[in-house]
């Protein structure tokens, strides 16, 4: 009877990537259906994996199969810049390392991909003195008068334009799936080009628009990180104020309580929010920051916020709504990379097998994505390039990617 065929992977290369992809010894185990011993005679290099346990093994620190025949890198994937703000973790979950160590990856593919961006935002050092003056100062450099809100009728719309708006500039933003909010609502990997910006896709829109300039602050001061829920720093306080502020500006916000021709607090909370673009309970804040509105008008702004939210929760359960999962890849990782990697198939600069790695995915996967990107055009009618046009990757041809499938 012939032997099962083994896979010479290199043990200390296994060890290396199963450490850094914060993977106990018990749950490889568990996952390859093996004993944990098994996993220490796999790092120790006394039994190599079946061809079948490579490949899971691989799927399961996501990594490339040739990765692990090859002797472990000397420093870590993960970014160095990566703290946790706010204390919230003794060590990164493992799904949230798998987020990061991508999001990095996603980057170094758009520096070889793509052409940079005309134009990059120029902070200062968001202080507590000069939160107001920083939030005005990038909303000016966006193009942006004070009293500018998106015009969209949708949440999700709001925070796509929010978030192409800032691609446009040279920030790149990913969303994560199935990663609870408990865990993390969104982190930031500074970098001088390209920085990240990662955002919770579990979040409702309106979160995830706040999280994104929560981040931008952080960004602004050249620092990186996970954020939680909790407000507990004062570096998380200082960036709270100013998404608060460049999102909801002081005038605007002045301006548009004289017509609220309500004395409810909820309600007044509501129709704020509808004209800037946010939550009710971010626009709570902010008119008790003006004291408009008491700390008790807050508190019930936010328990009623809450009942909301839960509702919206148990409404999707109970009606079993269902994404497809091309779909949620297609919104986390948005059509700015999106756009990059089927450029360079356009170019033949990479093939589809190249688009499999660039984009995790598998093949049926990406061609629902790309023909997604292709049927709108790369954006829709909220899309910001069309008044941005900063980052240099062009409309692609709406005929183009069937021809390559058919010549591949």
């Amino acid at each position: 009877m012939p032997q099962t065929a083994r896979v010479p992977i290199n043990e200390k290369t296994l060890r290396w990537a199963r450490e850094q992809s914060r993977v106990d010894r018990d749950e490889l185990a568990k996952y390859l259906h093996v004993q944990p011993h098994r996993i220490d005679e796999f790092e120790t290099g006394k039994a190599q994996p079946t061809f079948r346990q490579f490949t899971r093994i691989a799927k399961k620190l996501d990594r490339p199969l040739g990765f692990f025949l090859a002797p472990p890198p000397e420093h870590s994937d993960l970014p160095e810049t990566a703290d946790f703000r706010g204390g919230a973790y003794d060590d990164l979950p493992a799904d949230l390392a798998r987020e990061m160590r991508r999001a990095e990856r996603y980057r170094k593919t758009m520096l070889e991909l793509s052409d940079r961006p005309d134009q990059q935002l120029s902070f200062t050092h968001i202080t507590w003195d000069n939160i107001p003056e920083q939030a005005s100062n990038i909303r000016r450099q966006l193009g942006l008068s004070e009293s500018f809100a998106p015009k969209c009728s949708q949440p999700q719309q709001v925070f796509t334009f929010w978030r192409n708006l800032l691609e446009s500039w040279g920030f790149l933003v990913f969303q994560t799936t199935k990663i609870s909010l408990s865990t993390f609502r969104g982190l930031s990997i500074y970098h001088k080009e390209l920085p990240i910006i990662l955002v919770n896709g579990s979040d409702s829109p309106y979160g995830k628009v706040f999280t994104l300039f929560h981040e931008l602050a952080h960004v602004a001061n050249r620092t990186s990180g996970l954020c939680a829920l909790q407000e507990n720093s004062h570096e998380e306080i200082i960036a709270n104020r100013f998404a608060a502020n460049f999102l909801m500006p002081e005038a605007s916000v002045q301006k548009l309580t004289e017509y609220i021709d309500t004395t409810d607090p909820y309600e007044q909370a509501e129709q704020l929010a509808k004209d800037l673009k946010v939550s009710p309970l971010a626009a709570g804040v902010r008119l008790r920051t003006f004291n408009i509105i008491s700390d008790a008008d807050l508190a019930r702004i936010r328990g009623q916020s809450d009942k909301n939210w839960n509702q919206q929760q148990e409404s999707r359960k109970h009606n079993g709504s269902h994404v497809p999962h091309w779909r949620l890849r297609y919104r986390d990782l948005g059509t700015t990379y999106i756009g990059a990697v089927a450029q360079a198939l356009e170019d033949q600069r990479v093939d589809m097998m190249d688009a499999t790695y660039l984009l995790h995915e598998k093949m049926p996967t990406i061609e629902k994505m790309l023909d997604e990107y292709y049927r709108t055009g790369g954006w829709n009618e909220t899309h910001p390039r069309q008044q941005h046009p900063h980052w240099a990757h062009p409309t692609l041809s709406t005929w183009y990617f069937p021809q390559y499938l058919a010549q591949h």
